[in-house]
């Protein structure tokens, strides 16, 4: 499997994770975080779109390693609260899908190496909290059949 396809497949299990959870949006409308891979999408025009509350799934990096492939990820959550209390819903959000990782674990073709790493900056953008949770996902190593080279030259 490629990495690609391992961020979808978790992707998919963050949203299946946080679908009976409602967070505030700006305009006092309960909503469910939305799931992203990579990035929020841009605003188009001057229409500012209602991000939040949010959950991206982001790649940082990988290591390919003699049996196995290590991928780091960062997952970013972000919330809207019209108290200081914003970093309580960030908390909630990120134990309830540590909480179902640890349950987990092990997934189709891949799992999740501890220690899984959460934080909260000190400074925030009130009325908006973010937070982020680290966690390194192993995946099999993608392996080159035949003795052909990969690439022409």
């Amino acid at each position: 499997m490629t990495i690609y396809n391992t961020l979808e497949d978790f992707k998919n299990f963050i949203e299946g994770v946080v679908q009976n959870e409602r967070l505030l949006t700006k305009t006092n409308k309960i909503k469910i975080p939305q799931v992203k891979l990579g990035y929020l999408d841009e605003n188009e025009g001057d229409q500012e779109k209602e991000d939040f509350p949010y959950i991206i799934v982001r790649y940082m990096k990988d290591q390919v390693e003699d049996d196995e492939a290590i991928v780091s990820i960062k997952i970013l959550f972000g919330v809207y609260s019209e108290d200081s209390g914003g970093w309580i819903d960030i908390i909630h959000c990120m134990e309830v899908l540590k909480r179902e990782i640890l349950r987990r674990y092990s997934f189709d073709f891949y799992r999740v190496q501890l220690p899984i790493k959460c934080s909260i900056p000190e400074e925030q953008p009130f009325p908006y909290f973010i937070g982020t949770m680290e966690l390194d996902l192993i995946i099999p190593r993608i392996e080159i059949e035949g003795d052909e080279e990969p690439w022409p030259v």
